[in-house]
């Protein structure tokens, strides 16, 4: 949302930033202005709860869903409310400060994370619009609806009772990033925006200035999957690195303090930075092997570089899937890949075709050219300003 925030921002008008005191340096860190909101969450407590271990499924749901619900079984649809409930849950923690700034400040538009429910309940109470914002998977995230059909879940409409608003079951518009080769068709009141690659700040290192002797592979596994997971996702991640460091590349393996120290030694030709922008690093790169998430999907996707994922979770295999249908790269999920009788090989083996056959390399570079062609989050600023 960064791009967009300061697009407004350069535009004249005024934002303020409002989330949990656990986002505050990563806002901070963006140059916006933040108000703090509600308590830190514990991302990580909240992902290990009983009810929402499904969401860390190593194989792959109907390829659809998001568009044909009907496609889940019972027990998929009632994790999908499950995780409504835990955000509603976080919602309800910032609910009253957010109101309580928003009465102050009196915003004449929300714009809000698509499953930050409690934007779209201030801007009720106010009596303003909102926008929700997509962050790049394929379709639209409602998790407020059960089973993603057309009846909201009790737990969405308390927390519009608790402020005496009507609930609304639709945004203004919806603002989203996936590219629509990777999405579902085009929707009604949904605007599509061109993803600007904000991945922090950072300085780029000198050796990103001369161009690599061998193909360059970078390795990262997401900052999010680490929060959730913790030590869990270490093995495949050392897999991962295993597996290219035995091809005959420069392996970078981007990822933070954290996951570094729990990943241990590491092969000698690995070159590891920490806490870099990818967006810095991947114009360089010849391919990327990674974890799915929208945020590296998107970044390498639009460097033009070819992919090779591995998931486990739903949101991040439909990523994975709809990227690779592209023609751009190659998908695997944990559960294919721990059925795999030697999984190191089998990620080499799928790394080694991607960086041999042009034809990843031209589907990479189509698809870079079609994101390029999308509306720029300036070009939206007149949307937001025609709504509000």
């Amino acid at each position: 949302m960064v791009p967009l925030e300061w697009a407004v921002r350069s535009a004249g008008h005024e934002v303020r930033v409002a989330s949990a005191p656990s986002l505050t340096a990563a806002v901070t860190g963006s140059g916006l202005p933040m108000v703090e909101v509600g308590a830190a969450v514990d991302l990580g407590g909240s992902a290990r709860n009983r009810e929402l271990a499904g969401w860390h499924d190593r194989d792959r749901w109907p390829a659809r869903w998001p568009v044909e619900p009907g496609l889940l079984d019972a027990p998929r649809r009632q994790l999908l409310e499950a995780l409504g409930q835990r955000q509603f849950a976080l919602a309800g923690r910032m609910l009253d400060d957010l109101l309580a700034f928003a009465r102050h400040w009196r915003p004449d538009l929300v714009v809000h994370d698509a499953v930050s429910y409690a934007g779209p309940v201030v801007a009720a109470a106010l009596g303003v619009p909102n926008v929700s914002h997509l962050w790049g998977s394929p379709g639209l995230q409602k998790l407020e609806m059960k089973g993603f059909g057309d009846q909201p879940q009790d737990g969405y409409v308390e927390l519009f009772e608790r402020v005496g608003a009507e609930v609304r079951l639709r945004p203004a518009a919806w603002f989203d990033l996936c590219p629509p080769s990777m999405g579902f068709g085009p929707l009604p009141d949904v605007r599509t925006e061109r993803y600007v690659p904000y991945n922090g700040s950072g300085t780029m290192p000198s050796w990103l200035l001369d161009p690599p002797e061998r193909p360059r592979v970078c390795i990262t596994w997401g900052a999010t999957t680490a929060k959730l997971l913790g030590s869990a996702m270490t093995d495949l991640l050392r897999q991962a690195v295993e597996a290219v460091a035995g091809l005959p590349v420069e392996v970078v393996l981007a990822t933070t303090a954290d996951q570094r120290e729990l990943l241990g030694a590491l092969p000698p030709s690995v070159r590891t930075v920490e806490s870099l922008p990818l967006h810095l690093l991947m114009p360089s790169c010849a391919a990327v092997v990674h974890h799915g998430g929208a945020g590296t999907t998107l970044t390498a996707a639009r460097a033009g570089v070819p992919q090779v994922t591995v998931t486990r979770r739903p949101e991040p295999t439909l990523n994975a899937e709809r990227q690779a249908a592209t023609g751009a790269g190659v998908h695997l999920t944990y559960g294919e890949l721990d059925r795999e009788a030697d999984p190191v090989a089998a990620i080499r083996e799928r790394v080694a075709a991607v960086l041999a056959d042009g034809g990843y390399r031209d589907a990479a570079r189509k698809l870079a050219a079609e994101m390029a062609e999308q509306p720029a989050p300036a070009d939206l600023v007149a949307e937001l300003e025609k709504l509000a």
